[in-house]
């Protein structure tokens, strides 16, 4: 592996104008694909075989929309006085609507049900003295989002600063942002042959952009460490680096191409699409980075060394010394803390949005609020129960507790359809808790509108994450075992990955109180798990090389860690920034999973990468490196570090 990657290295810094020019040929056409034949993204998230699903699409054929269709106008008179006092203005709105309004019990708000609403009318309304607000069926998209310029900023200053060379630290953005238009055009041209769900592009955006970050970063780092150490013919050091920590990217990505994949066995078609989009990305981010940096890193020459911009990073070799002296301490201050951040994953909810998880100020939310307000937090939620004709089921219903008012039924043939408002809101426990009490009161009721369907699928979801979980590990473990020909260091990496992912989950419950978006599990899971991955190869690949070398136990722990460690925190200081861009967004939705990923990184990098790995690993002394005979003879042999490739050249 290592001398095939080396040859393509080799050829790539030779063929220079040849490599860039094919691959700006490539983003050329997948972009004009894309404009000539893409498709509106798909905007529903479902999941086939639901009962909720098969109960509505029932309920919209026999009844119509099921009082689910459309959107409202809401609006509210001033404190301490009632519409009635702007009757000739309510008047001209429900005209200019077509509709009749629906008023609170208390008579200070309500709202009209429509399907369309001209702004000149409430603007009218609003200009008369009410509060004239719409939901987010009607009404535009909050603003509000990620911030990837914060993030790229940060991500450039901190190259510059670990490389010393403008053009080395544009070098890692250059092909993260290339591979991933690549990647974003050709999703969006192939949705001229099948439909793609707009969830898709979110985790291909995330993990494409760090991924292709990181991958280019270690094999410049590799680079510019060989030219610094004397070595005169740069495209035979170019060479040299695709071969050796080339065969670490190819590895890393391996892993998380395949884990990603993995997420069509939760038979979901939207995490099917998530999946294999965000592991389009990462294809296209490792083969960016094993043809277009080596010849990028040729057309740099010398120039890629730089300046020094900061003292030489000699607290690394002094904190490993201090992390393997007290190893037996750091391994137990390092999981007691990850487990403790861990904890509030217990408490964890999931669920999907709704107008009451917009901003404040959003009108979609205010009148999502005056609703709740007017007629009680249910009535942003409520659930259609389709039973059949016969007395007393009303009454069945309206008896449990959760139900603050059934309304009357509407009646095609020998079926009833109930309005059921809860006295909770739509992502509160106790609605959930409700739809599985009305599911056991008959098993001729049956319980859907968006509200329930909302439910079954972050259930679905969330019974689903287990067995993706354990497919992601499991892999991990196999690959890691190869690459490293070691049980302990496989399952060291897939332990600490799991305290990662917990310690992120955690802090996001904390930081987000109520129902968390039913993927946000999923989309950190993968992007955490292939940040984890690389920050893995890149650290334990120097140790094992150190180890192959000759090193003893303590001695391949500290040098690997001090040629390892300073690529591992810069690619983290980006990943933190970019996510942090998303934090400072303030969007509700993309928010907790930016802060979720900050987080991941934030531990995995700091936490994980540089306390816990290097004092297991000495811990582990010379049975770090141990591979059973009977797995020794069966497992294939991979030179991961190019150790063929150094002797060779020595």
């Amino acid at each position: 592996m290592a001398a095939t990657l080396a040859r393509i290295g080799a050829f790539c810094a030779r063929r220079r104008w040849w490599v860039l020019g094919a691959w700006v040929l490539i983003l050329v056409l997948a972009v004009g694909l894309a404009a000539r034949y893409a498709e509106p993204l798909d905007t529903e998230l479902t999941v086939s075989g639901l009962q909720s699903t098969q109960t509505l699409d029932q309920v919209n054929r026999e009844f119509g929309t099921g009082g689910d269709g459309g959107g409202r106008v809401v609006f509210a008179a001033p404190a301490g006085q009632t519409p009635a006092a702007y009757q000739p203005a309510l008047t001209a709105l429900g005209t200019a609507l077509g509709a009749e309004p629906t008023l609170s019990p208390a008579g200070r708000v309500g709202y009209f049900s429509v399907t369309q609403a001209p702004a000149a009318a409430l603007d009218q309304a609003r200009a008369a003295g009410l509060e004239v607000e719409e939901s987010s069926e009607l009404a535009p998209p909050p603003g509000g989002g990620s911030s990837p310029g914060i993030g790229l900023v940060i991500a450039l200053a901190v190259l510059v600063i670990t490389v010393g060379s403008l053009s080395a630290a544009g070098m890692p953005l250059l092909t993260a942002v290339l591979g991933l238009g690549v990647s974003l055009a050709g999703l969006h041209a192939i949705t001229a042959l099948v439909p793609v769900n707009s969830v898709a592009p979110t985790l291909a955006i995330l993990l494409g952009l760090a991924v292709g970050i990181d991958y280019a970063l270690f094999l410049i780092n590799r680079h510019r460490r060989q030219l610094i150490d004397g070595a005169d013919d740069v495209r035979a050091s170019i060479a040299l680096a695709t071969g050796t920590a080339g065969s670490a990217v190819f590895f890393a990505a391996l892993t998380v191409i395949i884990a990603l994949a993995g997420l069509a066995v939760a038979r979901v078609g939207f995490l099917t699409q998530m999946g294999l989009a965000a592991a389009g990305a990462v294809l296209v981010a490792m083969l960016m980075a094993l043809t277009l940096t080596p010849a990028l890193l040729s057309f740099a020459g010398r120039r890629v060394i730089g300046r020094r911009l900061m003292p030489r990073f000699t607290v690394a070799p002094r904190w490993a010394e201090l992390v393997v002296r007290h190893r037996v301490l750091a391994v137990v201050l390092s999981v007691l803390l990850l487990g403790a951040l861990a904890v509030p994953v217990l408490g964890m909810r999931l669920g999907l949005p709704d107008d009451g998880n917009d901003p404040t100020g959003a009108t979609d939310r205010r009148a999502y609020d005056l609703i709740a307000e007017g007629f009680g937090p249910g009535a942003n939620g409520p659930l259609l129960v389709l039973a059949p004709d016969r007395a007393g089921v009303g009454d069945q219903i309206a008896a449990l507790p959760g139900v603050a008012r059934v309304l009357p039924a509407q009646i095609r043939g020998s079926d009833a359809l109930f309005t059921v408002v809860p006295s909770s809101g739509p992502n509160d426990a106790a609605t959930a808790t409700l739809v599985a009490k009305l599911r056991a009161l008959s098993p001729d009721l049956r319980v859907t509108g968006q509200t329930a369907v909302a439910i079954d699928i972050s259930d679905h979801l969330a019974g689903a994450l287990p067995l993706y979980l354990a497919l992601v590990a499991g892999f991990a473990f196999l690959l890691l075992m190869v690459v490293f020909r070691s049980v302990l260091i496989a399952a060291k990496a897939v332990l600490s990955f799991l305290l990662s992912l917990g310690a992120a989950l955690g802090c996001t419950v904390l930081a987000f109180p109520g129902a968390l978006l039913s993927f946000l599990p999923t989309i950190v899971i993968g992007v955490l798990f292939g940040l984890s991955m690389d920050y893995e190869m890149f650290l334990v690949s120097g140790m094992h090389e150190e180890h192959r070398r000759g090193a003893s136990p303590r001695a391949a722990v500290t040098g690997g860690f001090a040629s390892g460690s300073k690529v591992v925190v810069a690619a983290a200081l980006i990943m933190i920034g970019v996510f942090g861009g998303g934090v400072a967004g303030g969007d509700p939705v993309t928010g907790p999973i930016a802060f979720a990923l900050a987080i991941g990184v934030l531990v995995d990098a700091f936490v994980v990468r540089l306390v816990l790995v290097p004092a297991a690993i000495s811990l582990f002394g010379r049975a770090a490196w141990w591979l059973p005979k009977r797995l020794d003879r069966l497992v294939p042999a991979v030179d991961v570090e190019g150790t063929t490739l150094i002797v060779n050249q020595a």
